[in-house]
């Protein structure tokens, strides 16, 4: 992160928080106005779910204005939309947005969109906020919201002098495990800080926890950030796998940790480590690079069945032919249901036959034909029990 020059509007800002004179969200949502240009009718949500359905959104997302994928929660499911999105992709999220009214806006939307968006400075006057308010009245050091991403984390730190005119600490010791994790932000003995806050970018090591620990002249301070160590989210589980869990998604994400690197800790395709198999866009996942599907296969409601051919160089037959599709699909695509071909036969009613005569109750001599009754439900179906599908795609 670029923080070295505050616009004209956080310096407005850091001066009004003294004062505690606005909340942290409308702070950004005020923020957002002025980024997106959209008209403000007075609902905030109900001028987003405008603007997400406006041209002017459609050209902000191909420009790369909102970075390269925005996420937003729709009834409590994530939609993501890239900026390398196609006209498909970018009807079925205007179509998500038409199924609502307005959108309801939280803290954790707001800190995950604008911390994927290349403003820091707004982001960076936010995050100042919620400090102080999370601290009114504190001097001294005070920890920031981090940002987590898939090999990286942002310490965020801001020190509050007592007074002005008090002077900045200098540091006398630092420390961050485990060693040699430390990318960018300056850090050394001696060294005198120059500013409010302080963003020091430090490489993550697979399942090992993040902690960084600062001592100054003016007092000290700790922080950490958890190491991904659950099985479930863990490196030896291969992209693309997909498991049968009976744990709904909010289930999912606490056993997990899945959405521990996640900007808000929100569910968002560039950073979770599952997806649901419910169709929905996986834009910037891993799974997305390596293998340019747009979306998580749809698994709502179907069985999985083996494709005919694995690798293409082993050609060996299956012992039983018959074993394969006879209409075979590619992969993810769907095949409805299907009876195989088979013949009915009609029951014929002969002529009833007394003494060598045919009767038909004085009716004359013809037989006739009988149809069976239909029976049944809807489908054709083995015995079954429902589960969760989840698909690995970072």
């Amino acid at each position: 992160m670029n923080l070295k020059k505050l616009t004209m509007l956080s310096i407005l800002l850091i001066v009004c928080f003294s004062a505690f004179c606005q909340d942290c969200d409308k702070l950004l949502q005020d923020g957002l106005y002025a980024f997106t240009k959209m008209s403000n009718s007075g609902s905030f949500s109900k001028d987003l779910r405008t603007y997400y359905l406006s041209d002017s959104f459609k050209a902000d997302m191909h420009d790369g204005k909102w970075g390269s994928s925005l996420t937003i929660p729709i009834e409590g499911v994530p939609v993501s939309l890239g900026m390398n999105y196609n006209e498909n992709d970018y009807q079925a999220f205007r179509s998500k947005v038409l199924s609502i009214s307005e959108l309801n806006v939280s803290s954790n939307f707001i800190q995950t969109t604008f911390s994927t968006v290349p403003n820091t400075n707004l982001y960076d006057a936010y995050n100042k906020c919620v400090a102080i308010v999370a601290s009114p009245g504190a001097t001294g050091f005070i920890q920031g919201l981090n940002v987590e991403t898939d090999n990286d984390v942002v310490f965020t730190i801001y020190y509050r002098p007592a007074a002005p005119g008090d002077p900045m600490p200098v540091i006398s010791d630092f420390n961050v495990e485990p060693a040699g994790s430390v990318i960018s932000g300056g850090l050394q003995k001696g060294q005198k800080l120059t500013a409010y806050s302080m963003y020091i970018t430090c490489k993550r090591s697979p399942g090992k926890d993040l902690i960084l620990t600062l001592q100054t002249d003016r007092g000290g301070i700790s922080s950490k950030v958890s190491g991904v160590d659950n099985p479930m989210s863990g490196k030896e589980i291969p992209l693309g796998t997909v498991i049968t869990s009976f744990l709904n998604l909010e289930q999912l994400n606490v056993a997990t940790k899945n959405n521990v690197k996640s900007p808000g800790g929100v569910w968002t395709s560039q950073y979770s480590k599952w997806a649901p198999c419910d169709g929905r866009g996986i834009p910037n996942s891993q799974l997305q690079k390596i293998t340019s599907q747009q979306n998580a296969p749809d698994l709502r409601g179907v069985f999985i069945r083996g494709l005919n051919a694995f690798d293409p160089y082993y050609t060996t037959a299956p012992k039983d032919q018959s074993q394969l599709n006879p209409n075979p699909t590619s992969l993810g695509e769907y095949q409805p249901d299907e009876n195989k071909a088979h013949t009915h036969y009609t029951i014929v009613t002969e002529p009833h036959s007394e003494h060598g005569r045919f009767t038909n109750g004085g009716g004359g001599n013809q037989g006739g034909s009988e149809n069976t009754s239909a029976s049944g439900g809807s489908e054709a179906r083995p015995k079954n029990v429902s589960m969760y599908y989840y698909i690995k795609i970072n």
